[in-house]
């Protein structure tokens, strides 16, 4: 994949709109200009440019534009081979943002080409306030990597943050409605005995949500897809005990 996104970093050419907001900006070599496309639940691919006209192209687990405050929203065409790398990945392109942020941006990064130099100096920025956005790419392997992309085309409900992967469960049709509330009780102790955090905001029939931490998921033999499985085998087992003692 490096190979392939430094080629598209190599063709993209443009103005440099940082130049026209150095007057407005406190300190225009701590902020840089952001070109993003993302398809909802999806990385978000990013092209990133300094004052001095560095670049790096980045392939992050969530939006810059949902964690970090934009200062200035800037127009700015999005190159063709931006947008047909990233169908090529994920299929569709359904958002496309730019602007101008300040550093440093605390988004998980999957792949980062471009300036090398720039790069390895965010790298020490974030070993020295014991952080892990950029510098996540560094223990994610090809391997790791090919794996959480395979992971996206699996039909679990899920999003992808930078503190996890967030899956959410559907209330399944086995559960009689009078007992939807005993179900998530059990469901939460089950993620309890697991050692699992719930995800962020649940979205519709979601009755349970589970947050996979990446050091989990990345360990040889994990399948998230078959854990999940497991995890509903159990918990209806154990529904079906509990109600025939009801």
């Amino acid at each position: 994949m490096k190979e392939e996104m430094e080629s598209i970093l190599e063709e993209i050419s443009f103005v440099n709109p940082l130049k026209e907001y150095e007057e407005k900006l406190d300190n225009v070599h701590l902020h840089v200009f952001l070109l993003r496309v993302k398809r909802h639940r999806f990385p978000s691919l990013f092209l990133m440019m300094d004052v001095s006209g560095r670049k790096l192209l980045n392939l992050s687990v969530e939006d810059p534009f949902d964690r970090e405050p934009c200062i200035y929203r800037v127009s700015a065409d999005v190159p063709d081979t931006l947008l047909s790398f990233y169908r090529k990945l994920f299929k569709e392109v359904d958002s496309v943002s730019s602007g101008i942020f300040r550093m440093p941006l605390r988004v998980k990064v999957l792949r980062s080409v471009g300036d090398e130099t720039w790069l390895q100096k965010i790298f020490l920025q974030e070993r020295v306030r014991s952080e892990e956005f950029f510098l996540f790419q560094e223990r994610v392997s090809e391997k790791d990597l090919k794996k959480l992309l395979n992971l996206l085309n699996s039909e679990l409900k899920l999003i992808l943050r930078n503190e996890g992967i967030d899956v959410f469960l559907d209330l399944p049709d086995w559960v009689e409605k009078d007992h939807v509330s005993l179900l998530h009780e059990i469901g939460v102790l089950l993620r309890k005995k697991e050692n699992i955090q719930p995800a962020q905001n649940p979205e519709g029939r979601t009755f349970l949500s589970l947050r996979i931490s990446y050091d989990r998921f990345f360990e040889d033999g994990f399948d998230l897809v078959s854990f999940v499985e497991d995890f509903l085998k159990r918990l209806k087992k154990i529904y079906e005990v509990t109600i025939s003692m009801i």
